[in-house]
């Protein structure tokens, strides 16, 4: 992306020219504020998830945490909402 993007030539431009120094990964038992603080803290859209060995076993992204996040910000306004109705029927 980022050799198309600057319109570089990719008959000559190596992956040791344009890649991070660092690989920033997190473990499979990471939970999801974890992920997300790391991707945060490193500034990455996309994150390599590895087992306890270090071998790859997923990729995590920007839009699989908005997905997730959304879930459960979906279910926390149903329950909000079958709260508030149970409320109300109690107070009848």
């Amino acid at each position: 992306m980022e050799v198309t993007a600057t319109e570089l030539d990719p008959a000559v431009i190596t992956v040791g020219d344009i890649m991070a120094q660092e690989l920033v990964t997190a473990r499979g038992s990471e939970g999801v504020l974890g992920t997300m603080e790391i991707m945060r803290y490193k500034g990455v859209r996309r994150l390599p998830i590895v087992d306890r060995g270090g071998q790859l076993i997923g990729i995590v992204t920007i839009d699989d945490l908005l997905e997730v996040l959304a879930e459960e910000l979906t279910e926390l306004a149903r329950i909000v909402a079958r709260e508030r109705a149970h409320e109300a029927q109690a107070r009848k």
